[in-house]
Protein backbone atom coordinates (compact mmCIF):
# COMPACT_ATOMS: atom_id res chain seq x y z
CA UNK A 1 0.00 0.00 0.00
CA UNK A 2 1.45 3.38 -0.70
CA UNK A 3 0.96 6.37 1.95
CA UNK A 4 0.39 9.94 1.34
CA UNK A 5 2.01 12.64 3.14
CA UNK A 6 1.14 16.63 4.03
CA UNK A 7 3.48 18.66 4.94
CA UNK A 8 4.22 22.50 6.43
CA UNK A 9 7.00 24.28 7.48
CA UNK A 10 7.82 26.25 10.20
CA UNK A 11 10.85 28.41 11.52
CA UNK A 12 11.67 28.11 15.44
CA UNK A 13 11.25 31.49 17.55
CA UNK A 14 14.42 33.43 16.13
CA UNK A 15 15.48 34.74 19.48
CA UNK A 16 15.58 30.86 22.14
CA UNK A 17 15.92 28.78 19.15
CA UNK A 18 17.97 30.65 16.38
CA UNK A 19 19.10 29.28 12.70
CA UNK A 20 16.67 26.18 13.01
CA UNK A 21 13.84 25.01 10.34
CA UNK A 22 10.95 22.74 10.94
CA UNK A 23 9.52 20.20 8.54
CA UNK A 24 6.65 18.16 9.45
CA UNK A 25 4.96 15.81 6.90
CA UNK A 26 1.49 14.53 8.08
CA UNK A 27 1.33 10.75 6.81
CA UNK A 28 -1.85 8.59 6.36
CA UNK A 29 -3.30 5.60 3.88
CA UNK A 30 -4.99 7.92 1.17
CA UNK A 31 -8.42 6.20 2.29
CA UNK A 32 -7.82 7.91 5.41
CA UNK A 33 -7.56 11.00 3.92
CA UNK A 34 -11.71 12.07 3.38
CA UNK A 35 -12.65 10.99 7.23
CA UNK A 36 -9.34 13.36 8.89
CA UNK A 37 -9.85 16.18 6.20
CA UNK A 38 -13.40 16.40 7.74
CA UNK A 39 -12.45 16.34 11.32
CA UNK A 40 -9.75 18.53 10.78
CA UNK A 41 -12.05 20.91 8.86
CA UNK A 42 -14.41 21.29 11.30
CA UNK A 43 -11.84 22.93 14.28
CA UNK A 44 -11.52 26.08 11.72
CA UNK A 45 -13.52 28.90 13.38
CA UNK A 46 -15.94 31.56 11.85
CA UNK A 47 -13.69 33.96 9.66
CA UNK A 48 -10.77 31.96 9.93
CA UNK A 49 -9.11 31.27 6.75
CA UNK A 50 -7.49 27.77 8.29
CA UNK A 51 -6.26 26.93 11.55
CA UNK A 52 -2.58 28.30 12.31
CA UNK A 53 -0.89 27.29 15.23
CA UNK A 54 0.52 30.63 15.84
CA UNK A 55 -2.34 31.97 16.13
CA UNK A 56 -4.41 30.04 18.49
CA UNK A 57 -4.89 30.17 22.24
CA UNK A 58 -3.74 27.86 24.37
CA UNK A 59 -7.01 26.41 25.12
CA UNK A 60 -7.38 26.05 21.13
CA UNK A 61 -4.09 24.41 21.15
CA UNK A 62 -4.98 21.73 23.57
CA UNK A 63 -8.04 21.05 21.41
CA UNK A 64 -5.70 21.14 18.35
CA UNK A 65 -3.18 18.48 19.90
CA UNK A 66 -6.34 16.21 21.37
CA UNK A 67 -7.84 16.51 17.67
CA UNK A 68 -4.19 15.59 16.40
CA UNK A 69 -3.86 12.70 19.15
CA UNK A 70 -7.39 11.08 17.68
CA UNK A 71 -6.29 10.66 14.37
CA UNK A 72 -4.80 7.70 12.30
CA UNK A 73 -2.31 9.74 11.08
CA UNK A 74 1.86 9.38 11.67
CA UNK A 75 4.23 12.83 11.87
CA UNK A 76 7.59 13.32 10.83
CA UNK A 77 9.30 16.46 11.71
CA UNK A 78 12.72 16.92 10.47
CA UNK A 79 14.47 19.67 12.14
CA UNK A 80 17.30 21.47 10.51
CA UNK A 81 20.13 23.02 13.04
CA UNK A 82 21.30 25.55 10.77
CA UNK A 83 24.84 27.83 11.38
CA UNK A 84 24.30 31.86 11.31
CA UNK A 85 23.96 33.12 7.84
CA UNK A 86 22.21 30.21 6.54
CA UNK A 87 19.71 31.05 4.70
CA UNK A 88 15.80 29.86 5.26
CA UNK A 89 15.88 28.03 1.71
CA UNK A 90 18.98 26.40 2.24
CA UNK A 91 17.52 24.80 5.50
CA UNK A 92 14.20 24.07 3.94
CA UNK A 93 16.24 22.05 1.31
CA UNK A 94 18.33 20.28 3.58
CA UNK A 95 15.09 19.55 5.58
CA UNK A 96 13.40 18.60 2.64
CA UNK A 97 16.15 15.92 1.43
CA UNK A 98 15.73 14.25 4.77
CA UNK A 99 12.19 14.37 4.49
CA UNK A 100 12.10 12.81 0.93
CA UNK A 101 14.56 10.20 1.77
CA UNK A 102 12.74 9.41 4.96
CA UNK A 103 9.31 9.25 3.63
CA UNK A 104 10.56 7.26 -0.02
CA UNK A 105 11.31 4.62 2.93
CA UNK A 106 8.49 4.14 4.08
CA UNK A 107 6.62 3.69 0.57
CA UNK A 108 4.98 7.12 0.66
CA UNK A 109 4.44 8.33 -3.13
CA UNK A 110 2.10 10.98 -2.98
CA UNK A 111 3.52 13.92 -1.00
CA UNK A 112 1.67 17.18 -0.67
CA UNK A 113 3.01 21.30 0.37
CA UNK A 114 1.39 24.15 1.44
CA UNK A 115 1.87 25.95 -2.11
CA UNK A 116 4.21 29.02 -1.66
CA UNK A 117 5.44 31.40 -4.00
CA UNK A 118 5.33 30.25 -7.44
CA UNK A 119 9.19 30.59 -7.65
CA UNK A 120 9.50 28.49 -4.59
CA UNK A 121 7.11 25.99 -5.64
CA UNK A 122 9.55 25.47 -8.42
CA UNK A 123 12.45 25.36 -6.40
CA UNK A 124 10.96 22.10 -4.09
CA UNK A 125 10.08 20.01 -7.59
CA UNK A 126 13.86 20.68 -8.99
CA UNK A 127 15.05 19.58 -5.90
CA UNK A 128 12.74 16.37 -6.41
CA UNK A 129 14.46 15.80 -10.38
CA UNK A 130 17.86 16.12 -8.58
CA UNK A 131 17.01 13.20 -5.73
CA UNK A 132 15.41 11.31 -7.96
CA UNK A 133 18.56 11.61 -10.89
CA UNK A 134 20.87 10.92 -8.11
CA UNK A 135 18.56 7.62 -7.33
CA UNK A 136 17.83 9.30 -3.18
CA UNK A 137 14.53 8.88 -3.70
CA UNK A 138 11.96 6.39 -5.08
CA UNK A 139 10.74 7.52 -8.71
CA UNK A 140 7.27 6.83 -7.76
CA UNK A 141 7.34 10.10 -5.37
CA UNK A 142 4.80 12.59 -6.31
CA UNK A 143 5.08 16.13 -5.19
CA UNK A 144 2.59 18.63 -5.27
CA UNK A 145 1.63 22.26 -4.17
CA UNK A 146 -2.12 22.94 -2.87
CA UNK A 147 -3.44 25.97 -0.99
CA UNK A 148 -3.22 26.15 2.70
CA UNK A 149 -6.89 27.32 3.31
CA UNK A 150 -8.20 25.11 0.98
CA UNK A 151 -6.51 21.76 2.13
CA UNK A 152 -7.32 21.62 5.59
CA UNK A 153 -4.90 18.02 5.87
CA UNK A 154 -2.02 21.01 5.97
CA UNK A 155 -3.44 22.22 8.83
CA UNK A 156 -2.00 18.97 10.78
CA UNK A 157 1.35 19.33 10.19
CA UNK A 158 1.57 23.14 10.87
CA UNK A 159 0.16 21.86 14.66
CA UNK A 160 2.67 19.31 14.89
CA UNK A 161 5.18 21.84 13.63
CA UNK A 162 3.91 24.28 16.56
CA UNK A 163 4.08 21.66 18.94
CA UNK A 164 8.09 20.82 18.22
CA UNK A 165 8.83 24.90 18.01
CA UNK A 166 6.61 24.49 21.23
CA UNK A 167 9.20 22.25 23.08
CA UNK A 168 12.47 23.44 21.61
CA UNK A 169 11.73 26.56 23.31
CA UNK A 170 10.94 25.25 26.85
CA UNK A 171 7.11 24.24 26.63
CA UNK A 172 7.47 20.36 25.56
CA UNK A 173 4.05 19.52 27.01
CA UNK A 174 1.86 19.73 23.56
CA UNK A 175 4.94 17.10 22.10
CA UNK A 176 4.73 14.74 24.97
CA UNK A 177 1.35 14.29 24.04
CA UNK A 178 1.97 13.23 20.92
CA UNK A 179 5.40 11.00 21.21
CA UNK A 180 3.57 7.80 19.80
CA UNK A 181 2.74 9.79 17.26
CA UNK A 182 5.71 12.08 16.16
CA UNK A 183 9.14 10.79 15.00
CA UNK A 184 11.82 13.68 15.24
CA UNK A 185 14.97 13.65 13.55
CA UNK A 186 17.56 16.13 13.53
CA UNK A 187 20.03 17.85 10.78
CA UNK A 188 22.82 19.59 12.27
CA UNK A 189 24.80 21.72 9.90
Amino acid sequence: MSWCAFVDESESNRKLDPDVYILVASIMEPNARWPVREAVASLRLPGQHKVHWYHESDKRRRLLIETVMSLEVLHLAVVRIGTAGETSERRRRKCMERLFFELSGMGVHSIVFEAREARQNRNDLNLVRALRARQEISPDIRVDHESGPEEPLLWLPDVVAGAVVAARCGNPAHLEQLTSLVTVCVVKA
